[in-house]
C-alpha cells in the first residue's frame, strides 16, 4: 500500500512520515489490514512467520509515546531474541526521541535504571522478577507488546509467561501480543479481552514438499535427487542455494548441537563450490575473526572457522553472542554464508530468513523415546523460508524415510496445527509463582490465590479449574510446611526467608535445600566442593551433566574418596548422584584455572553452555549467600561470596584481588601474579609499559589490560 504522507497517525504525526522515519515507504497487505485495529487497547495477532508484525509493534510504540508519553514493555522469549530486537529498535526508534533499554539478567533487582527509557524490551523471566520487586516504574508503563505469544504452549517458558500475562490483564495498560499462526486464537484473545486480526497472508509464497531422500514431492510434481541417499542434505542445498541466479540461501534444521556440526561440516565442499572470488574474501575474513573473537580459540571457534571458511555455518544454544554476531554478518549483511545447520533456537522468533527451509530431523529424543514434533513447531521452522527482498517464494522441505512418506505428509503438509494450551497446572512452577504472589502480598488469602488463578488462561481454557485450585492448595500446604508461608487468621504471609525466596527467584524447593545445606554447615568450614554439590542438587542445575555407563565406577570411586563431605549414604540412593558430582567438576575445573579449551574437551560442551552453566552457577552461589545472610550464618555467607567471584573470574582464590582491577579476567590474572604483580597497590607500582608486556606474554590477546572479556570490579 503506497501511503498518504498526509493520512493522520496519532498527536502531531503522519502515517507517511512515521513510516519513512522507521525505514519503510508502504505497508503490506497485511500491515493494511491491521492499522485501523492499533486503535485497540488490547489486540492480539496472529499472522504467518516473517509477515511483517514486528513493524505494527513499532508503529503501536509510536503512537503510544506519542499520544501518552508513558514507557512500553517489549517482551520476548530468548535473550538472543532480546538483544536483536535492542539494536534493531534503537535504530528506528531514535527518530521519534525514543531511547530504549534492555534487561535479561539480574533475577534480584528492581531495575531502578530502566527508568529513563521509553521502551524496555525484556524476558518474561525478566519481567516476572520486576513485578516480584515492585518496581516503582513499572507504575509508567501504558503499552506491553507480547511477542511470540504462542510460547504460552512451551513447557518451560509458557507458564510464566501466563502468570505475567495475568497480572497484566489487571492493569490499564494497553497489550499487543504477537503470535504465529494458531487455530485457537480467539480463544487467547477472549482470555485477554481482546480483539483478534488473523492473516495467512506472506511476503514471498511458501511451496512446501516432502523428501523421501530419493525425490522431493510437491502439490505440482516432484524434484528427483541427484546423488541418491546418502547425499539428500547436499542436493537440497545444492538445489536452494541456485535459487534467484545462484544468489540463494537455506537454513537446515537437526535435533541436536552435534548432528547441527557435523551437517554443516559436511557440508563444507557443497558450499565452498557455489563461492564467489568476493564471497571466498569474505568468508575468509569471517573465518578469521572466528579464531579470535572469544581469545584464545576453543574446540568451538576452529570448527566454527573451517565451516565459516566454505560459506556454511552452526548455529545453537551453545554459541556466543559474539559468534552469533559473525553468523549474522555472513549470512544476512554479507550473504556469503550460503548455509546455516541450527537447531530450533532459530526458530523462536529471530529474523534468519533463507531461500529454502530444509528440516533434516522432524523427530526429537523425549527422554524416552524419539517421537514427531509439533505440526505448529514444523510450521515455525519452515516460515523462515522466503527472502521478502530477494526470493519470489519460499521453499520448506520435511525429510524422512521412504516408509515415512505418507505420515510426514498427513501431518506436516495436509494436517491441522494444534492448538496452544495453558502449560499453569505444573506442581513445580506453581510453587514458586504462589509463593510470589505471596510474598508480594498480590494474594493474602487462599480466597484470593482462587481468584487469581480464575482469572489465568488454564481457568478460562478448561471452564473449571477445581483441579488447578486443588495444586495451588496442596502447593500452599508445602511452602507452610517448608516454613516459607505462615497463615494467620485465613490471611496468608510470606516469612522473611521465603520473601527472600521470592525476590531471588528460585524455586522453594532450592531454596529449601540450601538452607539445610547451611543449616549442615553450622560454623564448620566446609570443602569448596561441598558447596559445588549443593548448587546442583537445586532445580535451576537441570539438565545436569550426564554420567555415562564407562564413568560409572570412576566417579563413584572418586566420590567415596570425599566422603568427609558427603552423607555418601544418601548419595547411594540419589539417582542423579553421578550427574551432580559431574556438574560439579566442570565448576570445579573452571574455577581451579582448568584452560577452556581443556574443559569443552573433557566434558564435551560448547563455550555457550559453560559460560551459561557459570552464570548459572554465580546466581544460584549467590542465592546461597543471601540466605545464609538471613540465617546469620556467617561463615557459609562469606565462603559463598568468595565462590561467587571465582565462579565470575574463572579463577583461584588467589587472583581475586588482582581481578578486580577492570579488564583482567582469569588469562591476564595469572600472567600478571605470575610476574608478582599480586595486589592492586603492586599493580599501581608499576609502568603502563611493563604492564602491556606482562600481559601480552605469549603472544595472546590484546596488549591491554582493560579489554579482557570480564566484567570490571574496579575502575
Amino acid at each position: 500500500m503506497a501511503v498518504e504522507t498526509k493520512t493522520e497517525f496519532a498527536s502531531g504525526l503522519s502515517l507517511g512520515d512515521v513510516l519513512l522515519k522507521l525505514g519503510y515507504d508502504s505497508l503490506n497487505p497485511m500491515q493494511e489490514r491491521a492499522l485501523p485495529l492499533l486503535d485497540e487497547p488490547r489486540l492480539v495477532v496472529s499472522a504467518a512467520t516473517a509477515s511483517g508484525k514486528t513493524l505494527l509493534a513499532l508503529l503501536k510504540i509510536v503512537k503510544n509515546h506519542a499520544e501518552t508519553k508513558s514507557k512500553a514493555l517489549y517482551i520476548v522469549p530468548l535473550r538472543a531474541l532480546a538483544a536483536e530486537k535492542h539494536g534493531e529498535f534503537s535504530k528506528s526508534l531514535a527518530a521519534f526521541g525514543i531511547n530504549v533499554g534492555i534487561s535479561t539478567g539480574d533475577y534480584d533487582s528492581s531495575s531502578d535504571e530502566l527508568a529513563q527509557y521509553d521502551v524496555i524490551i525484556v524476558t518474561s523471566e525478566k519481567l516476572d522478577s520486576l513485578l516480584r520487586h515492585k518496581s516503582k516504574w513499572i507504575a509508567g508503563v501504558g503499552l506491553v507488546v507480547a511477542d511470540e505469544v504462542h510460547l504460552l504452549n512451551d513447557g518451560r517458558r509458557g507458564a510464566t509467561l501466563e502468570i505475567v500475562l495475568t497480572k497484566l490483564k489487571r492493569t490499564g495498560a494497553q497489550l499487543l501480543c504477537l503470535s504465529g499462526t494458531v487455530p485457537n486464537g480467539m480463544e487467547i484473545a477472549n482470555w485477554l479481552d481482546a480483539k483478534l486480526f488473523q492473516s495467512v497472508w506472506r511476503p514471498t509464497p511458501l511451496v512446501l514438499g516432502v523428501c523421501d531422500r530419493k525425490k522431493i514431492f510437491f502439490d505440482k510434481g516432484f524434484v528427483k535427487l541427484a546423488n541418491g541417499e546418502d547425499r539428500t542434505i547436499h542436493d537440497l542445498v545444492e538445489l536452494a542455494i541456485a535459487e534467484n541466479a545462484g544468489k540463494g540461501q537455506a537454513l537446515v534444521f537437526a535435533s541436536t548441537r552435534k548432528n547441527a556440526e557435523a551437517t554443516a561440516l559436511e557440508l563444507a565442499e557443497t558450499t565452498k563450490k557455489r563461492l564467489t572470488p568476493e564471497e571466498i574474501a569474505d568468508c575468509a575474513k569471517l573465518a578469521e575473526r572466528a579464531l579470535r573473537v572469544l581469545g584464545t580459540p576453543t574446540r568451538q571457534c576452529k570448527l566454527l572457522a573451517s565451516c565459516l571458511k566454505n560459506g556454511v555455518s552452526f548455529h545453537h544454544a551453545g554459541i556466543e553472542s559474539k559468534q552469533r554476531s559473525l553468523i549474522e554478518d555472513g549470512f544476512k549483511k554479507k550473504r556469503c554464508v550460503k548455509a546455516i545447520v541450527c537447531t530450533t533456537t532459530l526458530a523462536m522468533g529471530i529474523d534468519y530468513p533463507a531461500s529454502w527451509v530444509i528440516v533434516r530431523d522432524l523427530k526429537r529424543f523425549n527422554g524416552a523415546f524419539s517421537e514427531l514434533i509439533p505440526n505448529l513447531e514444523c510450521q515455525q521452522m519452515v516460515g523462515r523460508a522466503g527472502r521478502p527482498r530477494f526470493d519470489k517464494q519460499g521453499v520448506g522441505v520435511l525429510v524422512c524415510r521412504p516408509s515415512e512418506k505418507r505420515t510426514i505428509t498427513e501431518k506436516y503438509v495436509l494436517g491441522p496445527l494444534e492448538n496452544i494450551y495453558s502449560k499453569l497446572a505444573s506442581e513445580p512452577v506453581l510453587r514458586s509463582h504462589v509463593l510470589a504472589l505471596i510474598a508480594q502480598e498480590y494474594c493474602r488469602s487462599s480466597a484470593e490465590l482462587k481468584k487469581f488463578f480464575g482469572d489465568s488462561f488454564y481457568a478460562f481454557q478448561y471452564g473449571d479449574a477445581a483441579e488447578l485450585y486443588d495444586k495451588v492448595e496442596r502447593v500452599v500446604n508445602e511452602l507452610k510446611e517448608m516454613d516459607f508461608v505462615r497463615e494467620k487468621q485465613a490471611t496468608l504471609l510470606a516469612t522473611p526467608v521465603g520473601r527472600r525466596t521470592a525476590e531471588l527467584y528460585v524455586d522453594p524447593l532450592s531454596a529449601y535445600s540450601l538452607l539445610r545445606f547451611i543449616d549442615s554447615a553450622g560454623t564448620k568450614k566446609k570443602s569448596v566442593f561441598s558447596y559445588l554439590m549443593a548448587l546442583n542438587s537445586t532445580t535451576e542445575a537441570l539438565p545436569l551433566m550426564t554420567a555415562t555407563r564407562k564413568e560409572e565406577e570412576a566417579l563413584w570411586n572418586e566420590l567415596y574418596a570425599l566422603s568427609d563431605d558427603f552423607d555418601l549414604q544418601a548419595a547411594e540412593f540419589d539417582a542423579q548422584a553421578l550427574d551432580k558430582y559431574k556438574t560439579s567438576k566442570v565448576v570445579d575445573a573452571w574455577i581451579n584455572e582448568e584452560t577452556e579449551d581443556a574443559i569443552l574437551d573433557s566434558f564435551e560442551i560448547p563455550p555457550g553452555v559453560l559460560h551459561a552453566r557459570m552464570r548459572n552457577a554465580e546466581w544460584l552461589v549467590y542465592a546461597l549467600q543471601e540466605l545464609a545472610f538471613m540465617k546469620n550464618a556467617s561463615t557459609v555467607q562469606a565462603a559463598a561470596r568468595v565462590l561467587a567471584r571465582r565462579i565470575k573470574h574463572g579463577v583461584k582464590e588467589e587472583l581475586l584481588e588482582i581481578c578486580k582491577l577492570r579488564g583482567v579476567g582469569r588469562v591476564r590474572g595469572r600472567r600478571l601474579y605470575a610476574a608478582g604483580v599480586r595486589t592492586l597497590e603492586e599493580f599501581r607500582a608499576r609502568s603502563k609499559e611493563e604492564i602491556k608486556k606482562i600481559v601480552a606474554s605469549n603472544g595472546v590477546g590484546s596488549t591491554s589490560a582493560v579489554e579482557e572479556e570480564t566484567d570490571s570490579e574496579e575502575e
